[in-house]
């Protein structure tokens, strides 16, 4: 009967833009802290990239968190990053690692809304070829946290 319910919940956070996800829970009291109850998404800002990419940043209680989706990437495609950007500056406060183009959707990145000087951020998606060159760039709309 648990099943159930842990299916369901699976669901909600799909719905969600794949924030999080009962199966990283370590335990049964973590994936009840993961409950829908539990966790309060403020705000999503999500852009499409391209034809076939999606950039997501949500605002989790004090927590900003960026993530893409990369679907089809182009066969020059190398690598990609994403990064939470501080508004007022333009410079990245955390970013993800270089990730393959096959990584889909892309390790979170994560920083607490207090590491922003202005409580605001926005998210980056920048796509390299094998030259280190960009070939896609693009970035959702910013939050501020309250």
């Amino acid at each position: 009967m648990r099943r159930l319910p842990s299916a369901l919940f699976g669901a909600a956070i799909l719905a969600l833009g794949a924030w999080a996800s009962p199966a990283a829970a370590s335990s049964p009291q973590a994936a009840e802290d993961l409950s829908p109850a539990r966790t309060t998404v403020n705000e999503q800002k999500c852009s499409v990239i391209g034809t076939d990419s999606r950039l997501c940043l949500a605002l989790v209680s004090s927590t900003f968190i960026g993530q893409a989706t990369v679907h089809y990437p182009p066969t020059n495609c190398a690598g990609y990053r994403v990064s939470l950007i501080e508004w007022s500056t333009g410079r990245p406060v955390a970013s993800t690692s270089l990730r393959p183009c096959s990584e889909t959707p892309s390790k979170q990145v994560t920083a607490d809304a207090s590491r922003f000087a202005q409580l605001t951020a926005y998210a980056e998606f920048v796509m390299y070829n094998s030259a280190g060159a960009q070939i896609y760039y693009g970035s959702t709309p910013p939050i501020t946290y309250p």
